[in-house]
């Protein structure tokens, strides 16, 4: 493959993955516009975010699997094709269930586009440009993520909120048009679809993250809420079981013996809950602590996401030298770092003070986060066989996303704890023990990193008829 048609086929990605990540926070600014529109109520304004979250979440190992089996580029277009019909839906929507089931939509869609994006990387960038290419993408994809709330609050300021969902329907559809040109199909390993074995992870992961969604709202000891996460929880060992014993499992459990990919695993459920629950609240401690407009706290996080944007892909040309486990590590400290420095800051200065005193941290967080996306990234996919890649690059996706949920649904349970909060200084006394407990998440990451990831010996081998191949060292 030349390096124009390499180009292409990352432009592609990069594209269909920043629309993606730009929809997960991108409706928040729009919310009040929203309410006003169809009148709706609180509970209305939760499912339009969490509509998105749950299918989005339950659906990306359901989603790398089918890549897996039908075509990566198929499974990928039809994602694509998807998230955009979502979007179309979205802007249509004249009522609440409507645009709460539009958004179920794009979930679906975006669950196809981003594991799949990963493999899809992998398979068309040899080694030595791979680590590199991997870089772009979570920069592009971290750049998406960060600048929902800036795109959104630009364009709430001067256009309707159905703006914010017209505009994915023409770049969906190019990506489309391109990416059946450019992009070149590929498959994992040949075996049969476990239907069953399917239902079962859906369902788990469903019971688990509607329950950490509704948790807070809802209360702790609701029924719908700790009903969910036992069903979820209960759910897994029997899929687990299932797996070991299936003659054509749905994934190859026994990657996990791979210490280098699983303490990646657990590595980034904990990197996403931590970081991702910060920006969260960092981002409502500007606009309600500190007076800035969604607009103007969108402007200053850009320390933040442009510092990622750089850190990204430098990280992927650092790694041949330094390897995945040094760049990591330095990027889970340098985090760690800057939430111990905004709740010290916020201890000395109160809540109200001058950004300037904040934009040092958020630059250091920002270049964590690029110097961490990346090597999670690569480490997964060059843990694991060529074959296992969707399969892995799924769970990694699943695994993430199911840390992010969790680390809001904690810290907004801490945020919560020990009274009204009712003044700015009231906001940030209340926020400075949960960015603690963000740096304790980023630090058990850093120790399961660590430890735990070190060069694997020997062969990874599937019980019963799965995949048997070497592992690969760093």
């Amino acid at each position: 493959m030349s390096t124009l048609q390499r180009n292409r086929m990352l432009a592609v990605i990069c594209l269909a993955l920043f629309m993606v990540m730009l929809d997960t926070l991108v409706l928040g600014v729009a919310l009040p516009s929203i309410q006003r529109s169809f009148d709706a109520g609180l509970a209305d304004l939760e499912w339009f975010t969490n509509g998105y979250t749950l299918t989005f979440a339950v659906l990306l190992i359901p989603m790398g699997m089918l890549g897996e089996r039908y075509g990566r580029k198929r499974v990928f277009l039809l994602g694509i094709a998807v998230f955009t019909l979502g979007s179309l839906a979205s802007a249509l929507s004249t009522h609440a269930v409507g645009l709460t089931l539009a958004r179920a939509l794009q979930g679906v869609g975006g669950a196809a586009i981003a594991p799949i994006s990963l493999t899809l990387v992998s398979a068309a960038f040899p080694p030595r440009l791979r680590a590199a290419a991997i870089g772009i993408v979570s920069g592009v994809s971290g750049l998406g993520l960060a600048t929902g709330p800036l795109v959104g609050g630009l364009i709430v300021n001067g256009s309707p909120w159905q703006t914010i969902f017209w505009i994915n329907v023409p770049v969906g559809a190019l990506t489309v048009v391109f990416g059946w040109r450019w992009l070149r199909e590929s498959k994992g390993a040949e075996k049969r679809l476990d239907l069953i074995g399917l239902l079962l992870i859906a369902a788990s992961m469903l019971g688990i993250v509607f329950g950490l969604v509704r948790g807070n709202e809802a209360g702790w000891d609701a029924f719908e809420v700790w009903g969910s996460l036992a069903g979820g929880l209960l759910l897994l060992p029997v899929f687990i079981r299932r797996e070991w014993r299936h003659p054509s499992p749905l994934l190859s459990l026994s990657l996990f013996r791979n210490r280098k990919y699983s303490s990646l695993i657990v590595t980034g459920f904990w990197l996403n809950a931590g970081i991702f629950g910060a920006i969260f609240l960092l981002t409502l401690f500007l606009q309600q602590a500190q007076g800035y407009s969604a607009l103007g706290a969108g402007v200053r996080e850009m320390a933040w996401t442009g510092a990622t944007m750089v850190a990204a892909p430098l990280a992927g040309i650092v790694i041949g030298r330094l390897g995945v486990r040094r760049v990591l590590l330095t990027g889970l400290l340098l985090q760690t770092a800057a939430l111990c420095l905004f709740a010290i800051l916020i201890a000395i200065h109160g809540a109200v003070f001058s950004f300037a005193y904040l934009a040092p941290g958020m630059v250091l967080a920002g270049l964590g986060m690029g110097l961490s996306l990346t090597p999670l990234s690569e480490g997964v996919l060059s843990s694991v066989p060529e074959a296992a890649a969707g399969e892995a690059s799924g769970v990694s996706n699943a695994t993430r996303e199911l840390g992010g949920v969790f680390g809001i649904a904690i810290g907004s349970l801490v945020f919560r704890h020990g009274g009204q909060i009712a003044t700015p200084d009231q906001f940030g006394a209340h926020l400075i023990p949960v960015l603690y407990v963000y740096a304790a998440m980023l630090g058990i990451a850093f120790l399961a990193t660590l430890f735990f990831y070190r060069r694997s010996r020997g062969t990874v081998r599937e019980p019963r008829g799965g995949i048997a191949a070497g592992a690969v060292a760093e």
